[in-house]
């Protein structure tokens, strides 16, 4: 079993409820990240994501003046915009099985907890990672990605269209594989590998029948 612990970001930035929303986005342009756990007096109680931020800004068709709109988000704490009591792994999961959790509840990441304390965060990205180094793949290159609605996903006939449409050009698929779209949880990315040497046409095939390529 590859247990979360092998794959997961040890001590992770956080950040406290009470915290000017302001700061988490500084913090994550710092740091370069798109999530903080959230704690309280060492206890996780939430998760502030880079959506979360995004989305509480004011829209571009309200009534508020510039003005307004900043003072609102000036007064806006981390507590206002988090997502309250996330789920959790532990160290000791397996990453497989939270990979497929994730994709099916459209989790971005997990905060990892052992013995009520934070101990790591493991992200999309981790589980990216894991994959491509349990499939042997060393370049970007190597796949074609396509973001998709969940519920295309769904449809039982999703994958066999896809093996359809490339057969009929004597490509064949590989490997086909998809994980929640960073904090988007109605999109998820695909990743499809084709015969060797066809990776282009394949995605200029896909591209021609309307699928989103990234």
């Amino acid at each position: 079993m590859m247990k979360v612990k092998y794959w997961m970001t040890k001590d992770p930035v956080t950040i406290s409820p009470d915290a000017p929303m302001a700061d988490a986005a500084r913090l994550m342009k710092e740091k370069g990240v798109r999530r903080l756990p959230v704690m309280d007096d060492g206890r996780l109680v939430g998760l502030v994501t880079y959506r979360n931020i995004l989305e509480s800004q004011p829209s571009s068709v309200s009534t508020l003046s510039k003005q307004e709109a900043r003072y609102l988000i000036a007064k806006m704490k981390v507590s206002d915009v988090m997502r309250k009591n996330p789920v959790t792994v532990s160290p000791e999961d397996d990453v497989l099985t939270a990979l497929v959790e994730g994709n099916r509840q459209g989790l971005g990441c997990y905060p990892v907890v052992a013995g009520g304390h934070l101990v790591g965060i493991i992200t999309a990205t981790d589980l990216f990672d894991l994959i491509t180094q349990a499939l042997g793949i060393k370049e970007r290159d190597d796949f074609i990605y396509l973001s998709e609605h969940k519920y295309r996903l769904a449809d039982s006939a999703y994958l066999s269209r896809i093996l359809t449409l490339l057969a009929g050009h004597g490509i064949t698929l590989l490997s086909f594989l998809s994980f929640p779209q960073g904090d988007l949880p109605e999109k998820s990315v695909v990743f499809l590998k084709v015969s060797p040497g066809r990776r282009k046409e394949a995605a200029e095939i896909l591209g021609a029948a309307q699928y989103s390529l990234i």
